[in-house]
């Protein structure tokens, strides 16, 4: 419910940040939430003085993901592309998103699985932190290029 809280303010959100700023943004939380889950970093001290904390943090770390970070940024991206493309054709583009985003949700929890089942969770949430970290690097460095395409 949050998450189509997060999509419904959306145009709020549009009226004081840009699309690469929202991504920005949108991406930071979900790194954010994946570190969170990654047990090496956080101190084990304080889940022994404080068994539910574990649970606090879990739960903490997938609302970031599913009510901020992944509604925010998506929407960022497909907004950014849609104003970028302009007047031009968007089909067959918006195709290849649709089919990629297909893709991704069968190949990647199988991947997931794999990692996790050779590797351990913490390796499953580090990939994942590594992937956001260098997507957000790419948007950082090209941000001048990303705003300008859709101004």
């Amino acid at each position: 419910a949050i998450g189509v809280a997060s999509l419904l303010a959306f145009k709020q959100l549009g009226k004081y940040f840009d699309d690469v700023t929202l991504m920005f943004g949108g991406i930071a939380v979900m790194i954010i939430s994946c570190l969170l889950l990654i047990d090496r970093i956080r101190p084990d001290i304080l889940f022994q003085d404080h068994p539910d904390l574990a649970k606090k943090t879990w739960v903490a770390a997938i609302f970031l993901m599913y009510s901020i970070g992944y509604p925010i940024g998506h929407t960022a991206v497909i907004g950014w592309f849609s104003k970028a493309m302009g007047k031009r054709p968007q089909g067959f583009l918006m195709g290849l998103f649709a089919s990629a985003g297909s893709v991704a949700r069968v190949g990647f929890p199988i991947m997931t699985g794999f990692v996790a089942q050779q590797h351990g969770l913490d390796t499953v949430f580090i990939i994942l932190s590594i992937m956001l970290a260098v997507t957000y690097f790419i948007i950082f460095i090209f941000k001048s290029s990303f705003r300008h395409a859709i101004h």
